[in-house]
């Protein structure tokens, strides 16, 4: 007797439940309904990681060399200002900025044609520009490609023994980008993004006087990154669907 009372129970619970989401559906904040026309909305990102310079940073003195490799291992932030416009494209504005820097003693550094106690360079390099992007957004995935082009801004900060030079230059680069994150609300979606810039420069500008190199030393870089964003829509609280799931 109790064995049927406990299973006639059970059944109306789960007719219940069954008849609730029937006729009182629920809310699904992360619905996009596929014929729905898209309403274009603003996205702040942020990533930080590792940065990985490439291309020819080097000189032909195996001291100089191996203080360049140095360099390559570094780490990066960006920030990017997304407007997706479409269901599938958007337009942005990046800010990217790399630094790396190396030290060494009693060595022979080409730049200044002399050796040295103690040399130290600081490298800091920022992009600027906009960009073009296209993305593809599921329920809960976002995935997004971006590139885009400006100016590369070049930072060069020696320390020579006990003397400090600062030099700089101003040249053209691009940025690609990749980035895959997943939803874990309406607003906040969080991720992996792989990313690389790339320009060249052939000369540093001193206070004193402006330096060519022989060849053009590179100022790209890969990057790989921890990679979130926010949903920047003021009226994203009256436009969440209520479907039924």
């Amino acid at each position: 007797m109790r064995v049927k009372i406990l299973i006639f129970c059970f059944v109306v619970i789960v007719q219940s439940v069954v008849a609730q989401d029937f006729y009182f559906p629920q809310q699904d904040y992360f619905y996009i309904p596929k014929n729905k026309k898209h309403q274009p909305y603003t996205r702040l990102a942020f990533s930080a990681g590792y940065a990985y310079r490439i291309g020819d940073i080097g000189s032909v003195e195996p001291e100089a060399e191996k203080l360049a490799e140095k360099f390559r291992q570094g780490f990066h932030l960006d920030g990017e200002l997304q407007y997706l416009f479409h269901k599938n494209w958007g337009i942005g504005l990046i800010v990217n900025h790399v630094r790396q820097s190396a030290s060494a003693e009693d060595i022979y550094i080409p730049l200044v044609r002399q050796k040295l106690d103690y040399y130290k360079e600081a490298h800091a390099l920022t992009f600027l520009g906009p960009e073009v992007l296209l993305y593809e957004e599921t329920k809960r995935w976002l995935w997004m490609f971006s590139v885009g082009t400006g100016p590369i801004f070049f930072h060069v900060k020696m320390k020579i023994n006990d003397t400090e030079s600062i030099g700089t230059s101003v040249n053209w680069g691009i940025n690609y980008g990749a980035g895959l994150q997943y939803k874990f609300s309406y607003d906040f979606a969080a991720g992996i993004k792989l990313s690389m810039t790339g320009g060249v420069t052939e000369s540093l500008r001193f206070k004193e006087q402006t330096i060519d190199f022989d060849n053009p030393i590179s100022l790209g870089n890969f990057m790989f990154s921890v990679y979130c964003s926010f949903r920047l829509d003021p009226g994203g609280s009256s436009v969440r669907h209520s479907v039924r799931r």
